[in-house]
């Protein structure tokens, strides 16, 4: 350290300018002069510019100067598409780079995010091409527009040679937006688009020798941590006092509706499209049913088991909703008649999930159809037997909740079931994946809802409560969307 720098440091005065700020924080921190350090950090905040941005990202984080480390990188993530074409973008470390391009805050189009990854790359690529696999898994394909995906990633051999995975994930989800799920498909803030959970009706008690009380609200949350202030009211059900319906989300934000037992014989269908706020009623269900499933693959709806609701009784029953041509046709039937059984979407496949028999005895039976398939197959059981529960997609997984004492995983590619946590969650639960994590939003305790939202912990194996619903609910929809 220069004497110069030295005597600055130790005088009682100093000035800060724009030349010397840095080098006055480094021996500041040097030789702990609080005072110094302080008046320093607060310059080079106050004085953040597209220009100078990225170095002192790396000057707070290299000397561990955390509050101009935070403010430089808010002021990267702002200004990202101006600051990522500054020389001093190229001298970023991998780490630091990893932490721009993962965020949901970053103000950019994907298509400046990957041009600046492989600008990146390419500056340094003996070196730095070997960290190609890690970047380009941060940047979220499917959100790029569809010409500049082709014409500059598909047409790129080394990329799609590394990254085929990742390559043919946003053709399917430009393909089938809403039936992938992985961090890509996540939007950043700068689309104005967020991740929304809705709950879809319920019942908020069902006990003998009191009067069934229903909800009929829709209600929606952007918060993974919901209190009774952070949800809102959307909309309400078409058919009020209903259980056992089904719904589902075709594309990113419209819910359909199945109609359960709000009236015995109903086959109405309805579609609230979130963005409009507004319900259409579409062409009915054939076969009026409850406690069924309605599971998207490939823009196609499949609507599977159920009860029949003249006979009451289970049905093996399978129909396809065509939205183009607003049309049900009979589908494949399953092997044997469920209801009240989990409904899952994965990679191209539908699984149906335990659930009652025709005999009203419960089952851990799984069975799995792809498109074009002519027959269900079996996969391997549930490790035990479960009703009244709930499946959701996340990372090539699916995960069951609604058992007494744990939450249950499939991996279909090893069609393998594991344990991940040791503490389930009540039947008729609702369950839907945000923000890259599986919650699970109360079900049913001795014929009341409650209210409690949980979150599956992984690396735990647990669940923990993370917030609340504004009533009790069970036998309720819940369903992520896109939502502005």
């Amino acid at each position: 350290m220069d004497i110069v720098r030295t005597r600055s440091i130790r005088s009682s005065k100093v000035t800060i300018t724009e030349d010397n700020a840095v080098d006055l924080l480094e021996g500041a921190s040097f030789f702990q002069f609080q005072p110094v350090r302080d008046a320093c950090t607060k310059f080079l905040c106050d004085t953040l510019c597209v220009t100078n941005c990225l170095e002192r990202l790396n000057v707070g984080n290299m000397l561990m100067d955390h509050h101009l480390e935070s403010t430089a990188l808010s002021y990267v993530m702002k200004e990202f598409s101006a600051a990522s074409q500054t020389p001093d973008f190229l001298d970023l470390t991998k780490e630091l780079l990893i932490t721009i391009i993962s965020s949901d805050d970053l103000n950019a189009p994907e298509e400046i995010v990957y041009a600046s990854v492989m600008k990146w790359i390419r500056h340094a690529p003996r070196k730095r091409e070997k960290e190609m696999r890690e970047l380009v898994e941060l940047v979220r394909f499917p959100w790029m527009d569809k010409l500049y995906f082709i014409q500059k990633v598909q047409s790129d051999k080394i990329l799609c040679k590394c990254c085929p995975d990742i390559v043919s994930e946003a053709l399917k989800y430009q393909a089938y937006p809403g039936e992938v799920q992985s961090p890509r498909t996540r939007p950043r803030r700068a689309s104005g688009l967020r991740e929304a959970v809705v709950v879809i009706g319920g019942t908020e008690r069902f006990a003998q020798g009191n009067p069934p009380i229903y909800s009929n609200d829709i209600m929606m949350t952007h918060s993974s941590t919901p209190s009774n202030t952070t949800w809102g009211s959307m909309t309400t059900m078409k058919r009020s006092n209903d259980f056992g319906f089904a719904v589902a989300v075709l594309g990113t934000s419209d819910i359909m509706v199945s109609v359960g037992i709000g009236e015995l014989r109903c086959k109405d269908v309805w579609l609230y499209q979130a963005r409009l706020d507004c319900w259409s009623n579409l062409a009915p269900i054939n076969t009026a049913r409850i406690y069924h499933k309605l599971a998207v693959v490939q823009v196609k709806v499949y609507a599977v088991g159920g009860k029949g609701s003249f006979s009451l009784r289970g049905t093996a029953a399978g129909e396809v909703y065509d939205r183009t041509l607003n049309k049900w046709t009979v589908g494949v039937p399953l092997p044997e008649p469920r209801y009240q059984h989990a409904a899952a979407g994965f990679n191209g496949s539908m699984y149906m999930i335990g659930g009652f028999d025709a005999d009203y005895n419960s089952t851990s039976t799984v069975y799995q159809i792809g498109p074009g398939d002519s027959q269900w197959y079996s996969v391997s059981h549930m490790p035990e037997k479960a009703i009244a529960i709930a499946a959701s997609a996340l990372n090539g997984s699916i995960y069951v909740a609604g058992l007494p004492s744990k939450v249950l995983c499939y991996r279909p590619q090893e069609d393998l079931w594991t344990v991940v946590a040791n503490t389930g969650a009540v039947p008729r639960c609702g369950m839907t994946v945000f923000g890259g994590e599986i919650y699970i939003y109360r079900g049913s305790n001795n014929g009341s809802g409650t209210n409690k939202v949980l979150w599956l912990d992984r690396q735990d194996e647990s669940l923990k409560q993370v917030g609340t619903m504004p009533k009790g609910l069970f036998r309720h929809g819940c369903v992520n969307i896109l939502k502005s």
